[in-house]
C-alpha cells in the first residue's frame, strides 16, 4: 500500500529527508521559467528537454551548497544526500502526478535499464544483469538503492509535483510507489508573459515574430 503525505505531513517528511517545500518549489519554478523561453522555432521537444535539464541543474544549485553531491554516471543523473543513504532523480509524470485521486501516477515516458535496476533495488528484488556495456565504469549497486523521483506535470496554469519512492516498473514505466510526498500545486502565472510575441530584427529591417511558449 502506498503511503501518501500531503500538507503538514509532507512538510515533516521532507524535513526528515533534508528538504523543504519552498526549495523544491523554487527548483520547479525556475526550471519552468527557462522552459517558457523556448519558442516554436525550436524542435517540439525543446520545452520538455529544457525543463528536465534545468530541473536537474537548479536542484543541484540549491542542494550542493548544503553538502549534497551528484553523479551523472551512464547519464543517470542523481543528486545525492550527504549521508549517501538516498538520492533524487527527476522525471515528467502522467495525469495522476501531484494529486491524490487514489490512483498511482506513472512516469510519462519509458525509462531505461538503470532506472529499472534502481526500482528493483528499492523493492528489494533480485537485480538483473545489464550487460557488458555497463560493467566498466559501473555505478555501485548500493548507490542505486533508495532512488526518489521528483515527478512533475505542468499544465497551462499549474505545476503538479511530488517526491516519490518507486517500487515497481513494467515495460519501462514506473507504476507502483512505496511513498508519495505530494507538493502543493505551483502557479505558473508569474510576471513573465507566457504568450509574449518577440520580434527579432537583424538590423536590416527584416524581422520575425516568434511566439513564446
Amino acid at each position: 500500500m502506498t503511503l501518501v503525505a500531503m500538507d503538514a505531513i509532507a512538510d515533516d517528511r521532507l524535513h526528515r529527508l533534508g528538504l523543504a517545500q519552498d526549495v523544491l518549489a523554487r527548483v520547479l519554478l525556475r526550471a519552468d521559467a527557462e522552459a517558457k523561453m523556448t519558442t516554436d522555432l525550436e524542435p517540439p521537444t525543446a520545452e520538455g528537454t529544457v525543463r528536465y535539464i534545468k530541473t536537474v541543474g537548479v536542484l543541484r544549485e540549491e542542494l550542493v551548497p548544503l553538502g549534497w553531491d551528484y553523479d551523472n554516471s551512464k547519464n543517470f543523473c542523481r543528486t545525492i544526500h550527504p549521508s549517501r543513504a538516498f538520492s533524487i532523480v527527476t522525471s515528467s509524470g502522467d495525469e495522476y502526478t501531484g494529486v491524490d485521486t487514489g490512483k498511482n501516477p506513472s512516469t510519462k515516458y519509458s525509462k531505461g535499464d538503470l532506472t529499472a535496476l534502481a526500482v528493483q533495488r528499492n523493492a528489494g528484488q533480485e537485480a538483473f544483469e545489464l550487460g557488458a556495456e555497463f560493467d566498466e565504469p559501473m555505478i555501485e549497486r548500493a548507490e542505486l538503492e533508495n532512488i526518489w523521483f521528483l515527478l512533475q506535470r505542468p499544465t497551462a496554469d499549474y505545476i503538479f509535483a511530488e517526491l516519490s519512492l518507486p517500487t515497481q516498473i513494467e515495460g519501462g514505466m514506473i507504476i507502483e510507489w512505496e511513498e508519495r510526498i505530494i507538493l502543493p500545486p505551483l502557479s505558473r502565472q508569474d510576471p513573465t508573459p507566457t504568450d509574449e510575441v518577440v520580434r527579432a530584427d537583424d538590423g536590416d529591417g527584416y524581422s520575425v515574430e516568434v511566439a513564446m511558449r
